[in-house]
């Protein structure tokens, strides 16, 4: 039979454990592990605070901000104790608080990291330009919002000078592209001329010949006319049914039958799309029959939607597919697909041909985020 324990003894050795006496004292056993832990918290922040980045933590309810890195104080103005006790609206331009609080309550709701481009408010009221990622965490049973905002000041100034220098260079080559084209006016009147008093018919083969030469320089040059300003500006929501109709009213008649609701669909694009579609809906009208009708369809999927165009007819071989969207020096006539996939790439949408050998179909597809319905 074991011996009773003896209760002093026992309240001795658990008073050594606590205060730190003793072989087998609780403090002696974790106060390596807290210094450690203190540590790598110190590196933690000191990590964070040596980043560019301003990293706000936001609880909620109350959207108060509850802690800050240095950066904030440094870009922002604030001190650390400022920033502590204001509402995280309050830091963002008013013409685009609303804007940020629907992406904020939105972040929130899914818990997915949300990014946005809004203007943040310095102490001395300036205004920086500041493109913001916003998740949300739990620590301890409660929200937070972390909030990673970057300065874009910079990135603006130097897309706008970009713009200003593509505007230049547009300038000039429009101004070469003229002149150039005046004097091959100049030069096909002259071989006009030569042709109407040229004697022999080997004197007019060979006019002939420079004529078609110049005629085909012609279309090179107008062809980069026409695409000079691709990517210059900014995407823009298109509606998708309106820029087809006005695409199709650049080639002869050619019948459409439409799913329902396609009317609704937005797309954001650049705004050379008409141009693109045009281009392929010309590729289709000279595909196939001409009373045979393009089918319009629309879908939407886990990757996003996907409009198809499908027009029975001859289809095209696997190994000719993808050729039809590479860029062809020599082809200064009919639909060029090039640019179509060139049009669609600025804004991420992709376009291929996946039909069989009695039908084409060509199928546009738009990233979630890209389209929406009006």
């Amino acid at each position: 039979m074991n011996p009773h324990s003896d209760p002093g003894r026992d309240r001795t050795a658990l008073r050594e454990r606590i205060i730190g006496m003793g072989e087998t004292s609780l403090h002696k056993s974790y106060y390596p592990l807290l210094q450690q832990r203190l540590a790598d918290l110190e590196r933690f922040r000191a990590l964070i605070d040596e980043t560019n980045e301003m990293i706000l933590v936001v609880q909620t309810p109350g959207n108060r901000c509850v802690d800050a890195n240095h950066a904030c104080t440094v870009q922002l103005g604030y001190t650390i104790a400022q920033l502590q006790d204001m509402d995280i609206f309050s830091l963002v331009a008013l013409t685009k608080r609303e804007q940020f609080r629907k992406v904020f309550a939105q972040a929130a709701a899914t818990r997915a990291q949300e990014k946005i481009e809004t203007d943040l408010f310095t102490s001395q009221d300036k205004v920086i330009p500041a493109e913001i990622l916003i998740r949300f965490v739990t620590f301890d049973r409660q929200i937070y919002g972390v909030i990673v905002a970057r300065d874009i000041s910079e990135r603006i100034r130097y897309e706008r000078e970009l713009v200003a220098t593509q505007k230049k260079l547009n300038l000039i080559n429009s101004l070469a592209r003229t002149d150039v084209k005046s004097q091959i006016f100049i030069v096909r009147a002259y071989l006009d001329v030569l042709r109407q008093i040229a004697k022999h018919p080997e004197e007019t083969a060979i006019l002939d010949k420079l004529r078609d030469t110049t005629g085909e320089i012609q279309n090179h040059i107008e062809l980069a006319e026409n695409y000079q300003k691709l990517g210059l500006h900014a995407p823009r929501w298109q509606n998708f049914n309106e820029v087809l109709l006005y695409a199709i009213s650049h080639i002869p008649p050619i019948l459409l039958t439409r799913t329902t609701g396609m009317d609704r669909l937005e797309i954001l694009a650049d705004p050379l799309l008409e141009k693109g579609l045009t281009h392929l809906m010309e590729y289709l009208y000279a595909s196939g029959g001409i009373a045979e009708p393009v089918r319009i369809s629309f879908q939407e999927n886990e990757g996003g939607l996907v409009i198809s165009l499908e027009k029975t007819g001859t289809g095209i071989p696997a190994v000719q597919k993808e050729s039809l969207f590479v860029w062809a020096p020599a082809k200064t006539t009919g639909p060029n697909l090039f640019f179509i996939r060139e049009i669609l790439d600025i804004t991420g949408i992709g376009i291929k041909e996946t039909g069989d050998p009695a039908m084409l179909c060509f199928e546009i597809r738009v990233p979630k985020g890209g389209y929406r319905f009006s």
